[in-house]
């Protein structure tokens, strides 16, 4: 007599996704899932921190972001298994990116990123694409891109959208070049030195087509930290073969616009680049106010042969602290410079929090400027100013039921109506709450803060700014 022998499964979890949710599926899972699918092993991904785990033989846990909690079931049973042999298998930025200790970083960081080519149960199988006999090769790994499509289904299904979820469904993702050489303190690669090649773009290109023939990928975007950065040797032949491909691309972390200016070869890879099937906005990163001449620099170069959108990574609220309220406003004040020089150029900018922001009192102030920044329907039309009070007249007509003959009011109107009592027996909306909250804290400031928060997109942009010298 011989019983039914129990099917090994595999478990993939995506902590970001479990914990409120991502639009970008996790790569790292999406190349297990693509070794274990090789190998007919059965896997699933889980839904839910809430989901039975008892069946599943290994759990291979993934998270990006430091922020991230991690899912109930692994804190739970991490109690349960001390002493004894785990089942979870666990990786990614999000475990190590906030430790301090830059010894300790580097070890975590080596130690994570070679984790699932030395994993001991995928080293039992054959690689069946390149780079080394057994395991998996991460570099050379092709996707497994349906392993999010049962929860995509799901999410359509109870309502969502589905442009909601195009990044798992239209794209083939990959790294074409790893590493930066830039330091900045905030970044995952802050302790590195150079940029070099990563994966070949046969290695996760999807050709695969529906029944009508297309492809149902048809986008390409990319994780690379600084693909300028790289030698020409590197980005020449790596955009030629983008480009061949006939299909739309975009470097998602951004380009680096300072190589423009850096490099002998800026003008070469501003009209390369312009000449590409670009996927969207070019997007650049404008971080530091201290890059300020070098950036417009390269926005001169950029300008002359690019006419499309060109959007600015705009980062902000790294290392706010409760107490530090000069260093919420010097951080605020570099976010209004770097906007009022990308207006100058007709670029948007695109506010990127780091988690310190949440420290201090009058964090909202970031949350107001995103929500104005990040929406160019709002950056290209009114000032941070009048995008504020326009939130304001929005809630009396649409909440108080109020007609409006003056939606948008400056500054020295709205205190005229607020000394006479207009808003008395009114709600004061809360963007207009947190630009007058601080305003009220910078009161040495406010003409300056002022003048910044009515800097308007139509009144700066200045095409002779980047003409070419005759």
């Amino acid at each position: 007599m011989s019983g039914n022998k129990k099917q090994f499964v595999v478990a993939l979890v995506d902590a970001d996704l479990l914990d409120g949710g991502t639009r970008h599926p996790n790569l790292a899972l999406l190349k297990l899932a693509g070794f274990l699918h090789d190998h007919n092993i059965c896997f699933r991904l889980i839904e839910s921190e809430d989901e039975d785990i008892s069946e599943y033989n290994l759990i291979y846990i993934s998270k990006v972001f430091s922020f991230t909690k991690n899912p109930k079931f692994f804190n739970l049973e991490k109690e349960i298994q001390k002493g004894k042999r785990s089942k979870f298998r666990w990786g990614g930025t999000g475990f190590y990116a906030l430790e301090s200790n830059d010894e300790h970083f580097v070890q975590c960081r080596i130690e994570d990123m070679a984790r699932l080519e030395n994993d001991e149960f995928l080293n039992r199988y054959p690689n069946m694409r390149e780079g080394k006999e057994m395991g998996i090769s991460m570099a050379h790994q092709m996707p497994f891109y349906d392993l999010y499509k049962p929860f995509v289904e799901n999410r359509i299904r109870e309502g969502k959208k589905k442009s909601y979820y195009k990044d798992y469904l239209y794209y083939s993702i990959g790294f074409l070049t790893r590493g930066c050489f830039r330091q900045c303190p905030f970044c995952v690669n802050r302790l590195e030195r150079r940029i070099i090649p990563h994966s070949k773009l046969e290695c996760f290109l999807d050709n695969e087509r529906d029944e009508n023939g297309k492809l149902k990928r048809p986008y390409i975007y990319l994780w690379d930290d600084n693909f300028l950065a790289s030698s020409p040797r590197v980005w020449r032949p790596l955009l030629k073969e983008l480009q061949e491909t006939g299909r739309p691309f975009q470097f998602r972390q951004g380009l680096d616009e300072r190589i423009l200016a850096e490099s002998p070869y800026g003008e070469e890879i501003a009209e390369t680049l312009s000449k590409c099937k670009y996927h969207g906005d070019y997007i650049f990163a404008f971080d530091n106010w201290s890059d300020r001449s070098k950036i417009e620099k390269a926005l001169k170069i950029w300008k002359r042969h690019n006419k499309k959108e060109t959007k600015f990574y705009l980062f902000c609220g790294f290392k706010l602290t409760p107490d530090n309220d000069d260093r919420l406003y010097q951080d605020v004040w570099e976010i209004f410079q770097r906007i009022k020089i990308l207006m100058q150029y007709g670029c948007l900018g695109y506010i990127m929090r780091h988690e310190d922001y949440h420290n201090h009192e009058l964090s909202n102030i970031y949350v107001q400027i995103a929500r104005w920044c990040n929406q160019p329907g709002f950056y290209k039309k009114m000032s941070f100013w009048e995008f504020c009070y326009r939130n304001q007249t929005f809630w009396e007509e649409h909440t108080l039921g109020i007609k409006i003959d003056k939606p948008i009011k400056s500054y020295e109107d709205f205190v005229v109506d607020f000394e006479n009592d207009y808003y008395k027996d009114k709600t004061i909306c809360r963007p207009l709450k947190s630009v007058l909250l601080f305003l009220n804290k910078f009161q040495q400031h406010k003409s300056e803060l002022l003048e910044m928060f009515n800097y308007r997109l139509r009144d700066l942009v200045n095409p002779s700014l980047w003409l070419k010298d005759m």
